[in-house]
């Protein structure tokens, strides 16, 4: 994994994008705040890329994807209009592991328990899920995707849509 240097360099380079207006709207450029780098792994669990979150208070008001080298991906925005917070997920709901994990708990069997959530990516890079391990008393592990408030299982492999 990379060091705290690396993510703090991905850190820097997020918010001179953010304040020097490159990307976000300007309440965003004005309010937001660029929270620490989270890994995202692919399916082999390997680092595929870094989410960067800015929050504008207790909401994410958008993200930014970056390779492992530092190289830009894209910047994303939760914002249906750019003056305007409203349909913004709750921080928490993508940033705080123990909510996360909490999720995920409607689709535990009583025989099973949850592990602790990772940043992955469902079929593509662009679909950003946590996902939670739920481990069987026997030793089989299943995940469950949490998007947010929404919690499901993970379509088949090879799947599309």
């Amino acid at each position: 994994m990379p060091d705290d240097h690396e993510t703090n360099q991905i850190r820097a380079h997020a918010q001179n994008l953010l304040r020097d207006g490159t990307v976000g709207s300007a309440l965003v450029v004005a309010s937001g705040r660029i929270e620490t780098p989270i890994p995202v792994q692919a399916p082999d669990g390997r680092l595929h890329s870094w989410f960067v979150p800015v929050t504008v208070g207790n909401q994410l008001a958008g993200f930014f994807q970056y390779l492992p080298d530092g190289t830009f991906m894209r910047f994303s925005s939760f914002q249906r209009r750019a003056g305007d917070l409203t349909g913004c997920p709750a921080a928490a709901d993508w940033l705080d592991l123990n909510r996360i994990q909490e999720r995920a708990e409607v689709q535990r069997h009583p025989d099973e328990t949850s592990g602790k959530p990772f940043l992955t990516y469902d079929r593509t890079p662009d679909r950003l899920v946590w996902a939670v391990p739920l481990t069987h008393a026997r030793g089989a592990v299943r995940l469950v995707y949490v998007v947010g408030e929404m919690v499901y299982m993970p379509p088949p492999e090879g799947s599309f849509g």
